[in-house]
């Protein structure tokens, strides 16, 4: 069984100039992927978030991960054939399975992030976040703070929120962080019963800013100022 792995992986990608003129830039992808890693630790294929699944013919970033394990990646790729596909640049997303809170043996640490961009891709919540940071190691993952069924309409009601431990570094530049929320367990434990999800996290303004998705994954976004909101439409990306 494929152990779920978690990697921030470094990637450079090189970019040479080219003087031929009848030269052809490919048809590149940047997407999230779920991806396999062979008994050496080297990619071995990916299924992109519309199911769809690839043999790696090439990997140009050379990732080495833990043997056989399965993990997500964002990575610029080409389909070069009807199976298989080249990836050019890759960089590691977060995605640990949601914890309740009391596992975390020091806490919740909640220090803020800002939601560039939120979707549901198969059975994941893919987001793109912005932090502030300078030198520091962050930690980020998941809370799972409730998980229930609500007895009148059969709906699974779950809210999770972000967690970051930011070490206490100094909030000097952006970075961007990729993460995605492994959906499994709430889609595929109650067979037939539609999802109800939030995601909830802190900003730079002091907001607690919470993200739903309801049923056919509609994504709206709420903001806290305690407690007032105001709602945001978002698009969602299938």
């Amino acid at each position: 069984m494929k152990k779920i792995f978690l990697a921030a992986v470094a990637v450079v990608l090189l970019l040479a100039a080219c003087s031929d003129d009848d030269y052809h830039y490919p048809s590149v992808r940047l997407e999230f992927l779920t991806a396999t890693t062979g008994s050496d630790g080297r990619l071995q294929s990916v299924k992109t978030d519309a199911g769809q699944s690839f043999a790696v013919l090439e990997d140009a970033s050379d990732i080495h991960a833990t043997p056989d394990t399965l993990l997500r990646i964002v990575a610029n790729y080409e389909q070069q054939t009807a199976e298989g596909v080249k990836l050019y640049a890759t960089a590691g997303a977060i995605s640990p399975l949601p914890r309740p809170a009391e596992s975390f043996k020091e806490g919740v640490k909640r220090a803020p992030a800002v939601v560039t961009s939120i979707w549901q891709g198969l059975d994941y919540l893919n987001i793109i976040l912005s932090i502030k940071a300078q030198n520091k190691q962050h930690s980020l993952g998941f809370v799972e703070e409730a998980d229930s069924i609500d007895t009148a309409t059969g709906q699974r009601v779950v809210h999770l929120s972000l967690y970051h431990d930011d070490n206490h570094d100094v909030q000097a530049y952006s970075r961007r962080v990729y993460a995605s929320v492994p959906l499994q367990k709430y889609i595929k434990e109650e067979g037939g019963n539609t999802l109800l999800l939030y995601f909830s996290l802190i900003t730079y303004d002091g907001t607690e800013q919470c993200y739903f998705l309801n049923g056919g994954f509609t994504t709206t976004a709420l903001s806290f100022r305690p407690r007032m909101s105001t709602q945001i439409s978002v698009p969602t990306l299938l």
